[in-house]
């Protein structure tokens, strides 16, 4: 998964597992990303999760256009399957962008409230992580420093 259109989105999201549904149990393992075929005209449903370090991209409060890539067997390299916007605004849980309804205009005006904390506690932990990478660089307490 891609976001095409934010130049400090350098690394797009991996496929990390496959749940069996939107909230599976404690004790439902998920599947590992794995290749599976799809028949001509025929359509799958799969609940998937994606990961990655957002380096220099902290997600906003707003619509962000996204593109689900793909390798397909007879072809080389990755391919877009197809693009869509992401309603960034409807993510209320900091740590789980899912579950979550992709429709604008459906938070009500104390989800948003929700939202918007999140978003805050996010960007508060992000700055945090930046600002304790700078020390160490600074005073060479990074790993690899004297």
């Amino acid at each position: 998964m891609a976001f095409p259109d934010e130049p400090a989105s350098h690394l797009p999201l991996l496929w990390v597992s496959s749940p069996s549904r939107l909230k599976p149990g404690l004790d439902e393992e998920s599947k590992l990303p794995a290749g599976f075929a799809v028949a001509g005209r025929a359509a799958e449903q799969i609940f998937i999760e994606f990961e990655a370090p957002f380096a220099g991209f902290v997600a906003e409060p707003r619509d962000y256009k996204v593109q689900i890539q793909v390798r397909v067997g007879h072809r080389k390299g990755w391919r877009p399957l197809l693009t869509f916007t992401l309603r960034g605004a409807n993510i209320i849980d900091p740590e789980r962008y899912t579950v979550y309804s992709n429709a604008p205009l459906v938070l009500t005006k104390e989800d948003r409230q929700k939202a918007d904390a999140a978003l805050l506690e996010l960007l508060t932990g992000h700055q945090d992580v930046s600002a304790s990478d700078e020390r160490e660089q600074r005073d060479g307490t990074a790993s690899g420093g004297p």
